[in-house]
């Protein structure tokens, strides 16, 4: 177990370090181009958009095909696609691989979910995707960390370049470390009904608006703190920028110690402590602050994840039967969110600067989480009578 641990947390890394190769580099694409901050934040915004958009669409293609074989192709695809981002000419190519990125990392991440519980022996499964989970927050140091030093040393290119021969060595590590799928693909279909029905359950979409608003106040924070924090008085350089996200490190422990803990204090309790968290984080990175600022942001990230590792959880304890299912609407949801977080608080931005920002991610948490409080509200007075 120890070897398959080791190398899924490897490819986990890259692959999410991916999706956030720009965020800490944005200031400096939007200097050498020039363009707007709206239009720098495209290139975060239609990853994530397209990203949400195929999700869904892998699902029959893990009920035909085997899963390492997926996994192999998308990352060979996602590793052209940085490489056209390394060699942009101008912001519409990179845009364009950037959209690539996001029709491709899908393959990666839906196949996965399935795939981890395959390989690993049951009284396993649980370490499986706490491995899985920690790599999703280490990547999303890793990408912001990797392009803030590259970009400051030697430019944006030679960022994306590094990402394209780390996607290559995980490439080959999955190819000869990771083994089979044991399930046999079976050639169904997918049942639209049922994705209807769960949609139109008040319980199971309750549920699905709470990551979808954690993450779209996760991403604008972590993607808007970078404008703030280049500037005066901060002033920071690309460098220093990508060393700040370094607090997000502590997704890596904190995703397997929310489910950990969810499993004895209850799910419904760990959630609301992450949005409350969350909730004095976005106070805090509004603050003058920089010492602050990075305390808020690491308790926007400690939010974030917990949110990240036990939502999925309780999805699956409400329809246990049909897992897989819900596993898809909950990332579609997800990267929605995301993608939304990165273009709505340009708006935002442009009236009240990053205080306009905060201000949007306030108050679309208390309007998205209302919805599940309720529920529970009503579910936990119907249970004392």
């Amino acid at each position: 177990m120890l070897k398959i641990s080791f190398i899924l947390f490897f490819i986990v890394t890259i692959i999410f370090s991916t999706i956030y190769t720009p965020q800490a580099i944005l200031p400096e694409l939007q200097n050498y181009f020039p363009i707007s901050i709206a239009q720098t934040n495209l290139l975060l915004f239609g990853m994530l958009f397209v990203l949400m958009v195929a999700t869904p669409l892998y699902t029959p293609l893990l009920q035909r095909f085997e899963k390492k074989r997926i996994i192999l192709f998308s990352i060979g695809l996602l590793t052209l696609s940085v490489l056209i981002s390394a060699l942009a000419s101008n912001f519409y190519w990179l845009l364009f691989s950037r959209l690539l990125q996001g029709l491709f990392i899908p393959g990666i991440t839906v196949t996965m979910l399935s795939y981890v519980q395959e390989i690993y022996p049951k009284k396993h499964r649980g370490l499986g995707m706490g491995i899985y989970m920690a790599g999703t927050g280490f990547g999303a140091v890793l990408g912001r960390l990797l392009a803030g030093w590259m970009t400051q040393w030697y430019g944006w290119r030679e960022a994306f370049g590094l990402f394209v021969l780390l996607l290559v060595v995980a490439w080959v590590v999955m190819y000869m470390g990771l083994p089979s799928s044991k399930a046999t693909p079976n050639g169904r279909t997918i049942d639209t009904k049922m994705i209807v029905g769960y949609l139109k359950s008040y319980k199971i979409l309750s549920v699905l608006l709470v990551p979808m608003v954690v993450f779209f106040s996760f991403m604008a924070v972590s993607s808007f703190v970078t404008y703030r924090l280049a500037v005066a008085p901060f002033s920071l350089d690309a460098s220093a920028l990508g060393n700040t996200f370094l607090v997000l490190l502590v997704a890596v422990v904190v995703s397997p110690l929310a489910g950990k803990y969810s499993d004895t204090l209850g799910r419904v309790k760990v959630l609301f402590l992450g949005i409350v968290v969350l909730l004095v984080g976005i106070i805090l990175s509004t603050m003058s602050s920089y010492v602050l600022i990075l305390i808020g942001l690491g308790l926007v990230t400690i939010g974030m994840f917990s949110v990240q590792a036990v939502a999925p959880a309780y999805l699956g304890d409400l329809v246990p039967q049909d897992k897989a299912t819900v596993a898809v609407l909950y990332q579609t949801f997800f990267y929605f969110g995301g993608a939304m977080g990165t273009l709505l608080p340009a708006v935002a931005w442009g009236y009240g600067g990053y205080d306009g920002v905060a201000l949007l991610c306030f108050g679309l948490l208390l309007v998205g989480v209302m919805p599940f409080g309720v529920y529970n509200f009503l579910k936990d007075n119907k249970n004392d009578r």
